[in-house]
């Protein structure tokens, strides 16, 4: 076998094992993709497929930090009001690099932020800030413009804490 034939057999295997690894990272970011809802010591962990069954909401714009196009997911409101969670005054959000904010029901009342699950029609992946990030589309533009704050848009949300 000469040189270059091994040359690209070797790149035809490079190429098929990094498409199998891609398509495994892709199915178990899908699958693996979890919310944990913490309340006093109870917790409810929430799959990707479960957070699919509540009624989805869709907003088409340029992020702050670079893509644009069509954001997927559910209102955080009806994510609380599903776990009767709404009364809640302290609602904490965190990441999975521990940045964490804090919102009142009246801010996600009037704000309308979208707990995404999806971008462009495809679950938003680790390596793209996934598997969740909270938006905020009725302040997107505000926030290109420089006109509102990017610090309540949080990437890579792993958990939501709520206290009396």
């Amino acid at each position: 076998m000469t040189y270059r034939k091994r040359a690209v057999t070797a790149l035809g295997l490079v190429s098929c094992l990094v498409l199998a690894l891609l398509t495994s990272v892709s199915s178990h970011a899908k699958e693996g993709s979890v919310l944990t809802i913490r309340i006093a010591e109870q917790q409810h962990v929430l799959s990707l497929s479960e957070l699919e069954q509540l009624p989805q909401q869709q907003a088409h714009f340029k992020a702050a930090w670079g893509p644009e196009g069509l954001w997927q997911g559910v209102y955080l409101h009806d994510l609380l009001v599903r776990f009767n969670l709404e009364q809640y005054q302290d609602i904490r959000l965190s990441a999975l690099n521990d940045y964490r904010i804090r919102l009142t029901p009246q801010e996600i009342t009037n704000g309308k932020p979208i707990l995404a699950s999806h971008f462009d029609g495809e679950p938003i992946p680790l390596e793209r800030n996934g598997p969740f990030i909270l938006i905020w589309p009725d302040q997107s533009q505000q926030v290109l413009d420089g006109t509102a704050p990017l610090a309540l848009w949080i990437w890579s949300l792993t958990e939501i804490r709520v206290r009396p």
